[in-house]
């Protein structure tokens, strides 16, 4: 794939669409990116045509493919736990199809679709490679896995190239569920649910994204393929925490609340929130975060893809903090990295 390939970015307003469309403007792709919500402050002065159009639009999404060589389809309801059912499966499952109808019918060179580790649910036997069994709990979950599906369905009846990609718990700068853990911490205010010693396997954005470009310039004979894209190395929910907390050089947290009390909360607020039309600080999908063990083999990635990510927490912690913080947690991040 040549730097002066054209690319669609769908879902370009969230966080990790945000960060893709100015990674591949930044290495000098022609970018087209596409979103239902308006554009970020963050593209300006970038050679981007942003679109402000809903993916469930035929006719919008026909007109964003003209002449595009590769579409990175990031776009999913996601984080907002106050949505209906519906709308998770008209956007994450029949959307998709109807994605790969319409690039088929564009020519594009290859599709990559972003899915989720999600899909495996709590893994059972860790590491989980692409071929562990398929768990999903949550409506996101059972909807990305369904998404997958009518992708690859949808691929081999249109003849389309299509590589999916899951992401394991992806931060960074601009990412709401980093920036709500970070706030947590420096407040004081951050609790675990049980013990904290299920794993996480987190990775940086910037490592993740240039598994997006990898999987977009492979070879044709990765069409069909799958693949786990994580950070260097999982850990426990606990050293996860802690690191972010090293990082803002704030005491590690040790307050814990039972499991039950945990439920209850995340049911509570979510009644609350629905009924104010806000996202609640604390859902029954919090749970998750502090139950599933979520620890992924990237093996098969590092060997088609020659993927390797190479950002260790603590530092891709303060990368984070140098970028959006201000104040003492900037000039913090700015002395440690200097004293290692």
């Amino acid at each position: 794939m040549t730097s002066e390939a054209r690319a669609l970015v769908t879902g370009a307003a969230g966080f990790i669409g945000a960060h893709c469309v100015r990674y591949l403007a930044q290495r000098h792709w022609r970018v087209r990116a596409l979103d239902v919500h308006p554009a970020p402050g963050s593209f300006t002065g970038l050679d981007v045509d942003f679109r402000m159009a809903d993916l469930r639009d035929p006719a919008a999404v026909a007109q964003a493919l003209e002449g595009v060589d590769v579409v990175f389809h990031l776009a999913s309801v996601h984080l907002d736990v106050g949505a209906k059912d519906a709308e998770f499966e008209a956007v994450n499952v029949a959307a998709v199809a109807q994605l790969v109808s319409a690039c088929a019918a564009a020519r594009v060179s290859r599709l990559v679709h972003v899915s989720s580790v999600g899909v495996y649910g709590h893994v059972a036997h860790p590491p989980a490679a692409e071929d562990a069994p398929l768990a999903p709990v949550n409506t996101y979950e059972k909807t990305k896995c369904a998404g997958e599906k009518a992708a690859t369905d949808a691929a081999r009846r249109c003849n389309l190239d299509l590589v999916i990609v899951r992401p394991s718990w992806v931060y960074g700068p601009g990412c709401p569920r980093t920036d709500k853990l970070l706030r947590a911490l420096k407040k004081g205010r951050f609790f675990y649910i049980g013990a904290g010693n299920n794993l996480r396997h987190p990775v940086y954005i910037e490592d993740f994204l240039s598994g997006l470009v990898l999987a977009a310039s492979a070879g044709a004979e990765l069409s069909g393929r799958i693949f786990n894209l994580a950070g260097p190395r999982w850990m426990s929910v606990e050293e996860m925490v802690g690191t972010f907390a090293l990082a803002l050089d704030v005491r590690p947290p040790t307050a814990r609340i039972p499991r039950w009390l945990g439920l209850g909360a995340g049911w509570a607020a979510e009644l609350v929130g629905a009924a104010l039309r806000i996202n609640p600080p604390i859902s029954r999908r919090t749970l998750a975060f502090f139950e599933n063990d979520n620890a992924f083999d990237i093996s098969a990635a590092r060997r088609a893809l020659k993927y390797e990510p190479r950002t260790e927490l603590l530092d891709g912690v303060r990368r984070t903090l140098l970028e959006e913080g201000g104040g003492a947690e900037r000039s913090a991040a700015a002395g440690a990295q200097q004293a290692r």
